[in-house]
């Protein structure tokens, strides 16, 4: 696909996406500026940072089963219409899916703090960000999702492709997740894969709607 025309379909794709989208953003940005300007956020997320500091990768996973596991198995139980024919082996894979990359993610983001420091300031942020969108995504979450959702989505019969259409993919996800990446950052360590879990389901959600229209 050229350039052109993955940017058009990237694009057209953010565009049918832009309420929730916007409402990402919103959420995001709010909780961040929320957390470090009212004490009550701040103290409502302690709890979530003192379990995420304890339990390490098992925290990070278990929010993963559950926000992009679980809660979208529920969603496709409760909608008739987008019922997959093997639900339980579909909500059964999200979840392993979903453990996996919150240890994947937990242990990116301590790799990230070790290089960049634990600091929200712009620098820091800009070069968490950078990395997270042209390293770890392009060439690790893009290219895994791209070969196991559509697999799951054909019944567990093909792998997808990680060539087609990765470029359109790649370009709408860039413009959805900088900016909540950004505002993920801003947290503390422990926060920030709890936080990106909770984004992800939302979004995740938006996917599972959108694509089985």
């Amino acid at each position: 696909m050229k350039l052109a025309q993955s940017l058009r379909v990237g694009l057209r794709s953010v565009r049918m996406n832009s309420v929730p989208m916007a409402v990402l953003w919103s959420l995001a940005g709010v909780l961040a500026l929320g957390y470090y300007r009212c004490p009550q956020v701040s103290a409502a997320l302690a709890p979530v940072a003192r379990w995420q500091t304890e339990s390490g990768w098992i925290a990070a996973a278990l929010n993963r089963v559950v926000f992009c596991g679980l809660l979208p198995g529920c969603f496709l139980v409760a909608m008739p219409s987008l019922r997959p024919p093997k639900v339980a082996w579909t909500v059964a894979a999200y979840c392993l899916w979903g453990g996996l990359w919150g240890v994947a993610c937990d242990a990116f983001f301590k790799l990230q703090t070790a290089v960049f420091g634990g600091g929200h300031d712009l620098p820091t942020l800009v070069g968490k960000v950078l990395v997270d969108q042209l390293v770890w995504n392009v060439l690790v979450c893009m290219p895994a999702n791209a070969l196991f959702f559509p697999w799951v989505e054909s019944g567990f019969v093909r792998l997808g492709s990680v060539r087609r259409g990765f470029l359109s993919m790649l370009i709408a996800n860039w413009i959805v997740w900088a900016p909540v990446m950004v505002a993920v950052y801003a947290f503390p360590l422990p926060l920030q894969v709890q936080l990106v879990g909770l984004a992800g389901s939302l979004w995740m959600l938006v996917a599972l709607r959108s694509g089985r229209r």
